[in-house]
């Protein structure tokens, strides 16, 4: 080993500083007294002085000479990254800035309701059997301002009543008398497909059996098909079974000579919306589509807000109210149907067909509204009538 010829050269004390192969053999470079820091030096500096050197060959000779122990490698602990003091401190302020607000308008809707109950009594109550009603906050607030508070509460609840009856929109046109090519949508499990064979039997009823024709284009749910076509042959009525829209073109094409034509469709998904879009854009002949919305009152008003926004790119010609036996507020409807200008066109209330479809009246809808208030024994607490009106008034009167 190169090592031990140096020492025995040299001394003990002798290390080898490099080494590089010649044509005679191999030239190594070694000294006794040294400067430690060369062997630290960068090794561009030392190959711009002419040397091969290896900093790990150098080093070896050195631990060795000098009987060094290996350094044991101890592996870092991985650590999390620090977040910036300046963007934590932000996320911080944030956070602290949007719970104070939060506390403020709670006090301040808190404050505001507990004004319009001392100065404003007669509104106040209104307001709370507005929203008992099941209505939005901003409808119950709008009715409540058209009314003189001079007048006693029941003469004010009345004249509030009338009001939300004159402000409902009630579809003019009446399929059961004109009849034509009707698409009925909506979400899954609100009762299209019964509503399609309420449609069909009281138009039978009233006008020639052999007049009516079913489509259903609900591709998504087998027993959607099955049911229509049990409604179907109790009926005595002919029916298409569709997946595309060109079995739906083919299918009108096909019941061209019938006086109504209702389409049953699938629910809201992306791909079912789509579809539903291209049918509520068909004609068939000189006759237009004319599509309503079912939606199922026993829903919040906020899923059925949701649902009538889900149906904007989709021409409606109005509503029918579903599943009215079964729901504890009607007043959430009524709110979606007056604040999307969406007409109602019927309301149904059990499962009998046809029995349990009805033309839907103004009137009639909101003493209905009231009697299942009433019935369900339906209260609203102080501290949510300020939470949903007492902000409206603080920014109404602030």
């Amino acid at each position: 080993m190169a090592i031990h010829k140096v020492r025995e050269a040299m001394g003990p004390d002798a290390v080898i500083l490099s080494n590089k192969r010649v044509e005679e053999g191999v030239e190594i470079v070694a000294a006794v007294e040294y400067d430690e820091s060369l062997i630290g030096r960068n090794s561009k500096d030392i190959e711009a002085g002419g040397q091969d050197v290896k900093r790990q060959e150098i080093w070896n000779d050195v631990r060795l000479s000098r009987n060094i122990p290996d350094a044991p490698i101890i592996p870092r602990r991985p650590q999390a990254p620090v977040q910036p003091f300046a963007e934590q401190g932000m996320k911080n302020m944030q956070e602290e800035l949007s719970s104070l607000r939060n506390m403020l308008m709670y006090q301040l809707s808190g404050l505001a309701w507990g004004n319009e109950k001392r100065y404003h009594p007669t509104r106040a109550r209104l307001l709370q059997r507005l929203i008992a009603l099941g209505l939005s906050a901003k409808l119950a607030r709008d009715l409540s301002e058209e009314i003189n508070e001079e007048q006693d509460i029941t003469h004010c609840w009345r004249m509030a009543l009338g009001i939300l009856a004159h402000r409902l929109p009630i579809s003019e046109h009446d399929l059961i008398e004109k009849g034509g090519i009707v698409t009925v949508m909506g979400a899954t499990g609100v009762g299209k497909t019964t509503t399609v064979a309420k449609l069909a039997a009281r138009y039978m009823l009233k006008h020639d059996t052999k007049s009516v024709g079913l489509v259903s284009a609900d591709n998504q749910r087998v027993a959607s098909h099955a049911q229509l076509r049990s409604y179907a042959r109790i009926l005595g009525v002919p029916i298409r079974t569709v997946s595309n829209i060109e079995g739906v073109r083919d299918a009108l094409s096909h019941f061209h000579h019938k006086e109504l034509v209702i389409i049953d469709t699938a629910g809201m998904g992306a791909a079912e919306m789509s579809f539903n879009t291209q049918i509520a854009a068909l004609r068939e002949g000189h006759r237009p589509v004319r599509n309503y919305l079912v939606m199922a009152t026993n829903s919040q008003r906020g899923v059925l807000t949701e649902v009538a926004k889900s149906f904007t790119g989709v021409k409606l010609s109005g509503c029918i109210l579903s599943k009215v036996d079964e729901t504890t507020s009607l007043g959430g409807a009524l709110s979606v149907a007056i604040e999307s200008n969406l007409p109602i066109a019927y309301l149904c209330d059990g499962q009998r067909v046809p029995d349990d479809l009805h033309r839907a009246r103004a009137h009639s809808l909101v003493s209905r509204s009231v009697a299942i208030m009433q019935q369900v024994g339906s209260t609203t607490r102080d501290d949510a009538i300020s939470l949903t009106v007492g902000g409206m008034v603080a920014h109404a009167h602030g």
